[in-house]
């Protein structure tokens, strides 16, 4: 009788597949059979090669549905931010105001050995990043800061905040 973690490993890697095989026929937007068999090779590729990085990692990770819904505020974030490198783009065009290229560090709460922390670290990575107008460079876990670049200079958002940056 199999156990239930290989039942839920099961489930989840033919809810995976599926999803794929949707996702590749929604962005081809097509099921010719060349495009299926290309497409079903990427996923196949795809998924050795995350087998393989999640059995190398040592990461361990523990992602709280609190931390991963603060990502309801993107949208907003995206949009803005969208309006904000349009006024950026013709200010730069028109007028003898360059862009600016701000790299910013803000506190950022971190300890190596705590999975919900460094998930949240890679949460506000991913999610700040989403945004176009700040890239995360990176996190030091020694000193507890994070690294981003922005072309306009804004505050840090309430949703990296959250997630343990500092003003």
């Amino acid at each position: 009788m199999p156990s239930t973690r290989s039942k839920v490993t099961l489930t989840l890697a033919i809810s995976a597949v599926l999803l794929m095989i949707l996702e590749w026929i929604l962005l081809v937007a097509g099921t010719r059979p060349d495009e299926m068999i290309v497409g079903a090779a990427s996923i196949v590729i795809s998924a050795i090669f995350l087998a393989q990085a999640h059995k190398s990692s040592t990461l361990k990770l523990n992602f709280h549905l609190s931390d991963i819904a603060t990502g309801w505020r993107i949208p907003w974030y995206v949009v803005s931010d969208c309006f904000a490198l349009t006024r950026i783009l013709l200010r730069d065009l028109f007028t003898a105001h360059r862009a600016g290229s701000h790299y910013r560090v803000s506190g950022f709460k971190t300890i190596k050995d705590d999975p919900r922390l460094i998930a949240r670290g890679v949460l506000a990575t991913l999610y700040t990043t989403t945004s176009p107008n700040s890239i995360v460079i990176g996190i030091d876990y020694k000193q507890s800061r994070m690294l981003f670049h922005q072309l306009e200079r804004s505050p840090v958002s309430t949703m990296t905040k959250h997630l343990g940056a500092n003003s």
